[in-house]
């Protein structure tokens, strides 16, 4: 999925950042989100809240951990991300996910543990602007976004 979604939007022309935080994220979650909503209006609130963190959990440890296990594996290096050369700079989006827990804690407290319309909304503008300010941190152009055909010499 990442290297599809990394070649059409070469192809049409979008940022890697877009594609990953708009589409691919989007793509991610929109099927948990439509299954955790499902029962939470059978009234199964509990497993909707168990489908997100056992989704979330799923993906980190074997969506990200086993490709990159498989990875070293057979090359016998470690896997090295050419977008995160500079070990700090995933220090700020870790940050970010700290103050965004304890916001949502936050919310929730505030609102009794209870899901109103209004702790969506203010989740929906968290996150909008955790877009915003990725976009406006990273850079839209580069090597990231050259064409398929230059970057496979064809």
């Amino acid at each position: 999925m990442l290297f599809f979604s990394k070649k059409a939007g070469c192809i049409i022309g979008i940022p890697q950042i877009v594609m990953g935080l708009v589409v691919i994220s989007a793509g991610t979650s929109v099927p948990d989100a439509l299954a955790s909503i499902f029962v939470a209006k059978n009234g199964q609130g509990d497993m909707a809240v168990s489908n997100v963190l056992g989704s979330n959990v799923f993906n980190i440890f074997l969506g990200l951990g086993l490709p990159w296990l498989i990875y070293t594996a057979v090359w016998w290096t470690p896997y090295t991300s050419m977008q995160m050369q500079d070990p700090l700079a995933l220090l700020e989006p870790i940050i970010i996910l700290f103050v965004y827990i304890f916001l949502l804690l936050g919310v929730m407290l505030f609102s009794g543990w209870r899901l109103y319309p209004k702790v969506g909304y203010v989740l929906i503008l968290l996150d909008l602007l955790f877009i915003a300010w990725s976009l406006l941190t990273h850079p839209l152009g580069g090597a990231g976004s050259t064409p398929v055909i230059a970057v496979n010499g064809r």
